[in-house]
Parts: structure tokens; sequence; C-alpha cells
């Protein structure tokens, strides 16, 4: 039996101008699960934080923590949305059983109507009745998609590639200021590629009413905190406070921030001991920064560090200051800091990377 739902998206214009309505249709006749889930699309460095649409409706479950909202396919679901711009969204799927998901690609919703076909339990779509924002979203995909071949998702890449795409990414803001969906590029790029300082002068080169939206604003915020190579002072609880004074006796001091939930980060932990007893009579020091507050978490952490005979001092964030003035958005990060408090690198879990680094620096 076909099944059809109809979604719609009444947007809340926060500005002068009058409510508008839009709706999105989704036909998903093949599937064969029982709900999906909307929403807006998952990205590193807090680029989560950017997206300002909130969801709510009768007849389906909204899960604050995910930013997305359950529907069931045999019913009609009508979402509103307060969103003054166009912004990026997917939908998702979860088995709980197996405890696996997966999600569609990115699609943009705004004030216009747009037609979805679910065409397989892979969440492949086609677009039936497309919306200005999608049509340009696929035509700048076309003109980006040599550059993205070339970059490697959540991994360090070579600078020069990274500015490549955004130089050609620049020439398209400069015809098109006004273009939500470049600013929404630029916000995908940071949040797959990391830190570029081109950033900045594409920033400039938007158009005024883009510059106001809430997204423009705090994606400007975030790019600062990773532009600033200065370590920040974080108070990490009553007794401690890390300052570039605890890095001047030392060449490198490498900061590993992890969290007992993460498996990569316990499971990293042997190779970061072996690290450890190669450069700590190199002038190289470890610092762990553990994101726990409960007694009985930092119990467990204890526990973990001991078994994994962890001689560094370790510290655990329960004023939650790190990941605010640092940008640490995930586990395991590592950051390389030098003797006088410069921020020279930062990798999530690439400890390869962060053994080559080091192996460089000393040489220099």
């Amino acid at each position: 039996m076909n099944k059809i739902i109809f979604l719609f998206l009444i947007l809340a214009i926060q500005s002068s101008f009058c409510q508008k309505v839009s709706s999105i249709e989704i036909l998903a006749p093949d599937l064969k699960m029982d709900s999906l889930f909307l929403g807006y699309p998952s990205g590193a460095r807090n680029t989560h934080l950017l997206h300002k649409y909130n969801i709510s409706t009768t007849g389906a479950k909204k899960l604050d923590k995910q930013g997305d909202m359950q529907f069931p396919l045999k019913e009609k679901v009508t979402i509103i949305t307060h969103s003054s711009y166009p912004q990026p969204a997917h939908i998702s799927s979860y088995n709980r059983a197996e405890n696996t998901g997966m999600a569609s690609k990115t699609f943009f919703i705004e004030d216009r109507n747009l037609k979805l076909l679910l065409k397989d339990d892979k969440l492949n779509f086609q677009i039936l009745s497309s919306t200005p924002a999608n049509m340009e979203y696929d035509k700048l995909k076309v003109i980006l998609e040599k550059y993205n071949t070339g970059l490697k998702p959540y991994e360090s890449n070579e600078p020069q590639k990274i500015e490549a795409k955004e130089l050609e990414l620049q020439n398209y803001i400069r015809k098109n200021p006004g273009s939500y969906v470049a600013l929404w590029e630029m916000v995908d790029d940071f949040s797959r590629y990391g830190y570029h300082p081109v950033y900045f002068d594409n920033l400039k080169l938007f158009h005024p009413k883009v510059k106001k939206t809430f997204t423009f604003v705090e994606f400007s915020k975030l790019l600062k905190l990773e532009a600033d190579n200065i370590f920040p002072e974080v108070t990490l609880d009553n007794n401690h406070l890390l300052s570039r004074d605890d890095f001047k006796n030392y060449k490198l001091t490498l900061i590993d921030y992890w969290s007992t939930t993460c498996k990569p980060c316990i499971e990293d932990m042997p190779k970061l001991v072996e690290l450890y007893g190669q450069y700590k009579e190199k002038g190289i020091n470890f610092i762990s920064v553990t994101d726990e507050q409960t007694p009985e978490r930092i119990k467990k952490a204890h526990d973990i560090l001991k078994n994994n005979k962890i001689t560094w001092d370790n510290y655990f964030d329960k004023n939650k200051e790190f990941p605010k003035k640092l940008n640490a958005s995930g586990y395991p990060l590592q950051i390389l800091i030098d003797s006088n408090g410069n921020i020279v690198k930062r990798t999530y879990g690439e400890l390869q990377v962060i053994q080559e680094f080091i192996r460089d620096y000393l040489m220099q």
C-alpha cells in the first residue's frame, strides 16, 4: 500500500515580514520502516548549533537532543518551524535492534512547497517538485564536485586543497552575495575539513541581509574560536586551571580531550602511552582532560586511566569550559600547544598525524 506523508512547514518569519506557510510532501510507497526522522544534518565542530528552525507538531515525537522530529509513515503530520531563510535538512532512520541508522542527502527547507519521493530504505530520494534553494544547491554541487572529490571528510587535508575549493566558492559568492546555499556550503566545509583563514575572506562578500542571520553571526563566532591560536585560560574545577603557564617548560604539550563513553578514545590510549614513552624525554608533555562531571563517571575514568597505565596529569572538565572556549565538539580531540601557549595543531583522533607533526617539529 502506498504511503503518502504531508509535512506542512509553517515558517514564522522572525522579522517584519508576515508568516509564510510551506509544505514538504513526501511519498514513500516502498519503505518498510514504520517511522522516519526529519531534522537538520549532523555536523562536527559544533555546526549543529547554527540551525534556527524549532520543529514542533502533533502526531509526532520531538527529539530535542538530536534536533529531529520522529513521525510515523502512516499519518499526516503538521510540522511548524521558525525560520526566515533557507536551511538544510535531511530525513533519517534508526534501527533500534541493530543500533544502526542512515540519513538521506541534504535538501533545503524554505518558504516554498517541496515534493520528495523516497525511493528505497537507504533513503535515496528524488525531488519531484523543487524550490529555488534546492535548484541552486544542485547547480552549486556540480560546480564544486571536482574539489569535493579530492578532500577527505573529518580527516586532515592539505590546506591548499581546502583553499582551492573556497576560492571557487568565493567566485560564486561574488556573483551571488545573497546566497544562503553558499553560506551553508561554507558551514559544511568547516564541519568536514576544519578551519582555514580563507573562510573570513568569503564571509566578507555576503549581502548585509545574510550577515544579519543567526547562522552567519554564530558561524563567525565558531571560526574565531578556532582562528585564535592562543590557548585560552580554562577553569576545569575549583582547584585546577589550565593556562599558558602550563606549557612554558615544554617544547610541545599534547592535550587529549576524551570521555568514558568514547570507545575510540579508550582504544587509542595504548598508542598514546607509546607516544608518550617515545617523546617524554625530548621535551614533550601530555595532559588529559576528561569530559565527565558525575562521581560515577569520574571513578570510571580513573579506572580506565589506571588500567591503561597513564601517568601524566588528567583533569576533569567539571565547569564544561573546555568545549566552550576551544570549540571542542567531539572526542578524541588532540591539541598541540607550544611553549608560548600557541595552538599549533588540532586533530580528531589522528594520532599518526600528531606523531608526524611532533617528529617534524623537533627536527626544526
